[in-house]
């Protein structure tokens, strides 16, 4: 089991987000874990995520970088390729490119063309045949290229992983990528979602195991595990996100039938009614269901959780610390929850 530090928008300043960035290499984190957001809910300092990772590329030697996740309605493939093609040369073998279908936040208010599942299949396709040197035109429905090439190529292969939450965006994780790394999963759905994935692979002659099977996941650790959960509570909108999988989980929210399942990715904006209703029904997201969606309690609870997850085909959990005390946080996961994976 590997362990990611994510870094998250909204972020602190921008000198102590790099301290942190650095300190996860010194405490033993395998990556370095940052989504890529222009707004971001709950409101923040939302710096650029490439920027960020070219400052850390060179503040670290070892430890793992890449986007979880960017997407191709705000970059084009090609500007994303040569920048991850540049970083590569930058941190050799320690860049992984993360891309997902996009936001609603980060799209719809500057007026971008979002293709969602075709943008992300051509992005990926075009990104791949970039790195690899030759000139090319593509055809696509959201993309079109014309003699296209890039006078870079990465040093080794860059990995590419995708935020997938469905089903049809997991098999193409399983057909053309190398780590699924979705968000808002329990034991169960991340067992029974891993199947499209396998799928995917199998449709194209690979094995899943070539695949990074990865995961974000929110987590509080605390030694008194209520406190912990009163943290946790504070980003139960996260689940909000995840009304599919939070109805394969068994469980029921009650929400309007009007709401839509997809809410947080395709409709929530940085307005007032949009947050306001985000807010709200944030609230009826019960301990129950924090617990099985994040790692959430003392040490040993913390341990018992993330082994559940292993069990189901996790091989990389990507850390995101909500507390309460971050710091301690990053010091149980050092000092006791790592060393217990890698025995």
């Amino acid at each position: 089991m590997k362990f990611g530090n994510v870094l998250s928008p909204p972020m602190p300043p921008l000198d102590r987000a790099m301290s942190i960035a650095i300190q996860s290499e010194e405490l033993g984190f395998y990556s370095i874990v940052m989504p890529d957001h222009t707004l971001m809910v709950p409101p923040g300092l939302t710096p650029n995520t490439l920027a960020m990772l070219s400052a850390i590329a060179m503040k670290t030697q070892k430890i793992k970088l890449g986007t979880g996740v960017t997407d191709f309605a705000r970059y084009h493939p090609s500007i994303l390729a040569q920048f991850f093609a540049t970083l590569d040369h930058l941190a050799p073998g320690r860049v992984f490119l993360g891309v997902g279908s996009g936001e609603a936040m980060n799209i719809s208010p500057f007026g971008m063309p979002w293709k969602k599942f075709s943008q992300l299949k051509e992005g990926i396709e075009i990104v791949k045949r970039l790195w690899e040197g030759e000139q090319f035109s593509y055809s696509g429905k959201a993309f079109r290229l014309k003699d296209a090439f890039l006078q870079i190529k990465p040093l080794q292969k860059i990995p590419i992983y995708v935020g997938a939450n469905g089903r049809r965006t997991r098999e193409l994780t399983g057909m053309l990528c190398d780590g699924w790394m979705p968000i808002a999963e329990t034991p169960k759905t991340y067992k029974e979602n891993l199947e499209d994935v396998k799928r995917g692979a199998e449709k194209v002659g690979r094995n899943v195991e070539e695949i990074d099977t990865a995961l974000q996941i929110y987590t509080a650790v605390d030694y008194d595990s209520g406190k912990a959960m009163e943290r946790a509570k504070r980003f139960a909108g996260i689940v909000i996100s995840a009304l599919e999988k939070v109805e394969q989980a068994g469980y029921t929210l009650e929400l309007p039938r009007d709401f839509p399942k997809r809410f947080y990715f395709e409709r929530l904006l940085l307005t007032d009614d949009s947050l306001s209703k985000f807010i709200e029904y944030s609230s009826i997201v019960s301990e129950e269901i924090i617990s099985d969606f994040f790692i959430v309690g003392n040490p040993e609870e913390c341990i018992s959780k993330i082994e559940e997850f292993r069990r189901a085909g996790v091989k990389h959990m990507a850390m995101i610390n909500v507390g309460p005390d971050p710091k301690l946080v990053m010091k149980i996961y050092s000092e006791k929850i790592i060393p217990t994976f890698k025995e």
